[in-house]
């Protein structure tokens, strides 16, 4: 049973999601793509999936509607790393001893970007790659930029604004150094029929194990047909395993 759960940021701001199981047991912590929300179903079917399976489970917003929550367009790709790592600590804290992360699209990117990076694997899910909110990439249209809010007006079927300093954040990243420095064994799954084919990149630099899975005929939701999201559930699964003794509990 998943229980509501505040993590206070700061004296101006707090993280809302939902979490099911112990704290003595493994932890599972899903981060959502850009513009999305922990409710959307594949993150609920993530954390069922995981909290079936020997973890307990932490999925949440980056921003929301709570009047102490961040506002997506005053967010930063900093501020979400940071965010991520505030929940985290949170959870350490509280005696977890082995944490477990996946990051889906955007989400990916936040994890490769963690300045504390106090996990014990990752893996990515068809992460972002070379994305712009100024320019048409991968055939969204860049905003335009609003001088009065200071920031870009997307016009992606649902407008968003997307603020200035993430704008500019995104444009200047070193894309292809992002995972150099990154210490936690990760495994990036893509979808082959997904846009961001250029995330295989991200394996060229980074030092640490790593592993590459390409799901044929998947898009950006691993949603095409039956039985394909319970692949890279069971695939995660089994990378994190590599690192942590669990028993399992398959039916």
């Amino acid at each position: 049973m998943e229980k509501n759960l505040k993590i206070k940021l700061s004296k101006e701001f707090s993280l809302y999601g939902k979490f099911s199981g112990s704290f003595n047991q493994p932890l599972f912590i899903i981060a959502h793509g850009f513009s999305g929300n922990m409710d959307e179903e594949f993150y609920r079917l993530a954390t069922y999936w995981f909290g079936k399976h020997g973890f307990s489970t932490f999925r949440f917003n980056f921003y929301g509607h709570q009047k102490d929550a961040r506002q997506l367009m005053n967010c930063t790709l900093k501020t979400h790393s940071t965010d991520f790592d505030t929940i985290v600590r949170y959870f350490r804290k509280r005696g977890v001893r082995k944490v477990f992360v996946v990051g889906h699209s955007f989400g990916g990117l936040v994890i490769f970007c963690s300045r504390n990076q106090d996990f014990d694997g990752a893996v990515l899910w068809d992460p972002s790659y070379k994305i712009s909110f100024t320019k048409t990439m991968f055939g969204f249209p860049g905003g335009k930029y609003i001088k009065e809010i200071n920031g870009y007006l997307m016009k992606w079927g649902v407008n968003l604004i997307i603020g200035k300093v993430m704008a500019k954040e995104i444009d200047s990243l070193q894309w292809d150094s992002i995972a150099k420095n990154f210490k936690v064994p990760f495994k990036i799954i893509l979808a082959g029929k997904g846009a961001l084919k250029g995330t295989k990149k991200y394996l060229n630099n980074a030092k640490v194990e790593k592993d590459l899975m390409i799901v044929e005929g998947a898009t950006h939701y691993f949603n095409d047909r039956d039985g394909m999201q319970e692949k890279v559930f069971k695939s995660s699964e089994e990378w994190f395993r590599k690192f942590i003794k669990i028993r399992r509990h398959y039916n």
